[in-house]
């Protein structure tokens, strides 16, 4: 990222453009969490869902006095997008766009013809579900995007290869996420009231995050000992098929599907273990987040190591197929203790690393006024 310009001194205008569904997931959560953080007398902030958001986001964007623009995204017809985005992004100084592939390309072809001056790409994932057309539209993209930045590592290496990205953090409200241990007591007493160990799981129904395998993962653990429940958080297009699948391993009463929850925090503070097998990830913010109360993590190795803060995540590979994962949730579990001592030495840990939202929000700042 050559020829910058230093505009530090002045109020921009920046449009967030979010390229998945606003809803309780990933990406939506590091956007909101990055203008939480980032600092209001510098920034006026414009917001892009493709969807429409729940009242929970909207009264978030009215807080922050965020103006909310809903432009439904389809790249079966992507050029109505771009007009529509061109003619909202026209009196911008900078566009940020959040996603996982280079069909960002079509947010820069419109910010180009809005003529925004920094077009920024946040790349936060490893891989994506669309190759052949994220193969075809990397040189567009890489010609027009003219500010990179990352989740990780390798989510930047994913994305823009051998160009040089600057990383942000996914920094967290840590405190949100403290452990309580009378919220624990309430919880388990719904949730595991004959005093299982209490499984975890938070991540939208799709193929990415890999819940077939996750059940496959749980009757193996029930097979050798039948004193455990799996809570799902999150919902999505697969859920059904998931309940339907749980009910063909006979595993239906072990197994709560809580949905989308307001209150992640909460179902944090009783489960004792936290299960990710996903098929690709980039820098995973639940996992900060379910570090931040206390939590272990076993997790598939393609998730970044980076994101292994307290040292309590265990990184297996998916391919040592469903006994191993189960064997070795089986020998961590039996271990697990769950108190407020481990998710304040987490919290510390964390903070320290930087991953909390306000420096996140600041050095955010500070790569979108010196960029372009």
């Amino acid at each position: 990222m050559s020829d910058k310009t230093d505009v530090s001194n002045q109020r921009l205008r920046i449009l967030e453009v979010c390229t998945v569904p606003t809803e309780k997931s990933g990406i939506p959560n590091v956007i909101f969490n990055l203008m939480h953080g980032i600092d209001k007398d510098r920034f006026q902030i414009g917001y892009v869902a493709i969807n429409q958001p729940s009242e929970l986001y909207r009264r978030q964007l009215d807080e922050m006095g965020a103006r909310l623009y809903v432009i439904p995204r389809k790249l079966s017809s992507p050029w109505c997008y771009v007009a529509r985005l061109a003619r909202v992004a026209r009196g911008y100084d900078i566009i940020h766009v959040h996603g996982n592939s280079a069909t960002m390309v079509l947010e820069m072809i419109a910010a180009r013809l809005a003529g925004v001056r920094i077009r920024a790409a946040h790349s936060h994932s490893t891989s994506c579900r669309m190759k052949k057309i994220d193969t075809c539209a990397r040189p567009l993209f890489h010609a027009l995007c003219n500010c990179r930045i990352a989740c990780g590592e390798e989510a930047g290496k994913w994305l823009y290869g051998n160009r040089s990205f600057e990383l942000i953090r996914n920094g967290v409200d840590t405190e949100k996420f403290r452990f309580n241990p009378e919220t624990r007591k309430i919880m388990r007493s719904q949730l595991a009231p004959h005093g299982e160990t209490l499984l975890g799981h938070v991540g939208n129904f799709l193929d990415v995050k890999n819940h077939r395998f996750l059940l496959d993962v749980f009757r193996e653990v029930l097979n050798n000992n039948k004193q455990f429940r799996l809570v799902l958080l999150g919902e999505g297009e697969l859920m059904e098929d998931m309940k339907t699948y749980a009910s063909d391993l006979g595993i239906t009463d072990k197994v709560v599907f809580a949905g989308s929850v307001d209150a992640p925090a909460d179902y944090l503070s009783a489960i004792d273990l936290i299960v990710m097998p996903s098929k690709y990830e980039g820098f995973p913010l639940t996992l900060v987040e379910e570090q931040s109360n206390g939590l272990t993590a076993v997790v598939s190795d393609v998730v970044t190591k980076d994101v292994n803060l307290t040292g309590n995540v265990c990184f297996l590979p998916l391919e040592a197929g469903a006994k191993v994962w189960a064997d070795e949730i089986l020998m961590i579990s039996d271990g697990i203790k769950r108190n407020s001592s481990m998710s304040e030495e987490a919290i510390q840990k964390i903070g320290r690393a930087g991953y909390d939202v306000r420096s996140a929000g600041n050095e955010l700042s500070g790569i979108l006024t010196t960029s372009g």
